[in-house]
């Protein structure tokens, strides 16, 4: 056995911080870029920001649902509705006992109005069961019930209006009710199904959660990173980074950059910085611009008449045709989003997968999700379709070739309910 040494030459990539921000970059929303901006600014003191010049910034802009795939950013912020039951208590009622047992119940409201009780017991069950029913005379109906059950049932009981057997079918029928067991109830109650149709009704007017009252929703608006106008037919797009600061030398450091001085390093370093930042948001924008021209030629029929019309594509299609790698397709239109004539959408949805047909085109996901949601919406109630056999439907009347499965999919993505739970009531 000899010992030798050899010298070799091998070739790495090395992901330096830069190359790794670079990428991040691509990354980042309109707004966040310009937060890592001003960042850079403090950090790096040749850099010098100048503010837009135009009046406003661009008008925020609602995004819309109406898909699985599409944004919907929604927050919400608490309302006071507490402290209105706190005073509701104290104008109501006059026992001490009393306002001190509701003050409690309602101090432990969650956000859907359901009563949580405290690890520790402080009241007992008579008494919480008490001051549950006196909160339904001043709160809304169902306010402090325990459960799904119990908010229900509190509501069919203080209204008025209520079909007879109502809270019985509530109390110990509910999960035969949610399987539309209708013939099952009507017999062990010994009612017609005339009656369990009224009954079906009326339970559908009540609210399972008060979430509603305790929170009022907040449409977050997003301002779009890119725009997309339609007239006479051409689709234009341009980018809203025209509110984002300009970056430029700042005059006070420039002699220093070029002077012989003992501070010519650090500022060297800081040059490098600068001219990186100014290259790299140039090649992000150059990419989303590259990217956005292909999505236009690819996606026309989407921009013309709106995302029932989305077209099957996939990243590596784009990447392909800009001639760049998937991987930077996936981080452009990640976080982004582009403003239509039909509503904001998420950059990324405009990328759908594709499913065969019995003539060898392809159609998008998007499109046969659509047809399922119609069929679904149109079909004979009484006798809804199973998986399988609208499976079978869309290959007989449409030509796509589609699994059982795939339809089990879909019908769960869109919250869409089985056929025998989408089954009503038939009259005998």
């Amino acid at each position: 056995m000899h010992l030798s040494m050899k010298q070799t030459q091998d070739l790495n990539l090395v992901m330096t911080v830069q190359l790794r921000q670079a990428i991040e970059l691509l990354q980042y929303s309109t707004q966040e870029l310009e937060q890592f901006i001003r960042e850079q600014e403090l950090m790096n003191p040749l850099i010098a920001l100048t503010e837009p010049t135009v009046p406003e910034r661009m008008p925020t802009s609602k995004t819309i649902t109406g898909q699985t795939n599409m944004v919907d950013t929604l927050s919400t912020y608490e309302q006071n509705i507490r402290d209105e039951l706190f005073e509701q208590v104290k104008l109501t009622f006059s026992k001490d006992t009393d306002i001190k047992l509701l003050k409690h119940i309602i101090y432990h409201l969650d956000d859907n109005g359901y009563y949580e009780p405290p690890i520790v017991p402080i009241y007992k069950e008579h008494e919480i069961h008490k001051g549950i029913h006196l909160l339904q005379t001043i709160g809304p109906l169902g306010v402090g019930a325990r459960s799904l059950q119990e908010c229900l049932l509190l509501q069919t009981i203080y209204r008025h209006d209520s079909p007879k057997h109502t809270d019985e079918v509530i109390a110990n029928h509910l999960e035969a009710f949610a399987n539309k067991k209708w013939q099952q109830i009507a017999n062990e109650l010994h009612i017609s199904l005339c009656d369990m149709q009224a009954i079906y009704q009326f339970i559908l007017t009540l609210q399972p959660k008060l979430s509603s009252l305790f929170h009022q929703e907040a449409i977050q608006h997003n301002t779009p990173d890119i725009i997309v106008q339609v007239k006479d037919n051409v689709i234009t797009f341009s980018l809203t980074d025209f509110y984002l600061p300009k970056l430029k030398l700042h005059p006070d450091y420039v002699p220093y950059i070029t002077s012989n001085s003992s501070d010519k390093g650090y500022f060297k370093k800081h040059l490098s910085d600068y001219q990186w930042l100014v290259n790299s948001i140039e090649q992000r924008r150059l990419t989303i611009i590259k990217i956005m021209t292909a999505l236009i030629d690819k996606q026309k029929a989407f921009f013309t008449h709106g995302f029932a019309a989305l077209q099957p594509l996939t990243l590596r299609e784009v990447a392909e045709q800009i001639g760049v790698h998937e991987s930077t397709v996936s981080r452009v239109t990640t976080n982004k989003y582009v403003q239509t004539p039909y509503g904001t959408y998420e950059l990324r949805d405009l990328f759908t997968s594709k499913l065969q047909t019995t003539t060898g085109d392809s159609v998008s996901q998007v499109k046969v999700k659509s047809l399922l949601t119609d069929y679904i919406k149109n079909e004979n109630k009484n006798k809804p379709l199973s998986d399988q056999k609208i499976a079978n439907y869309f290959k007989m009347s449409h030509g796509i070739e589609i699994s059982r499965r795939t339809i089990t999919k879909y019908r769960e993505e869109m919250n869409i309910p089985s056929s025998s739970r989408r089954k009503e009531i038939q009259f005998s």
